[in-house]
């Protein structure tokens, strides 16, 4: 995939340093770099997400249970957006 990002010096630097040591380019330098920070976050916070393909985060303790008949209520457009919007209007 070819983008456009803004990097800072240092790390710029650095990249670019091990492309020209590697005989690589310098976005297959960054997409190794960039992985191996994401395997070390895994390995630091745990792969919640199975194959760490999505993000994961966690979820409070004492936070309440979604039902999946009120997510497809949700996704049916009926029932728990009302809900809400309803309960934002008393507050």
């Amino acid at each position: 995939m070819r983008t456009t990002v803004t990097l800072d010096d240092d790390v710029y630097e650095a990249a670019l340093n091990r492309a020209r040591v590697t005989s690589q380019s310098l976005g297959r330098v960054l997409s190794g770099m960039a992985r191996q920070a994401m395997q070390r976050h895994r390995q630091a916070h745990g792969n919640r997400g199975g194959a760490g393909r999505f993000a994961a985060f966690d979820v409070p303790w004492d936070a309440g249970v979604i039902l999946a008949s009120r997510i497809q209520a949700a996704l049916d457009g009926d029932g728990l957006c009302r809900g809400i919007a309803r309960r934002a209007l008393r507050e």
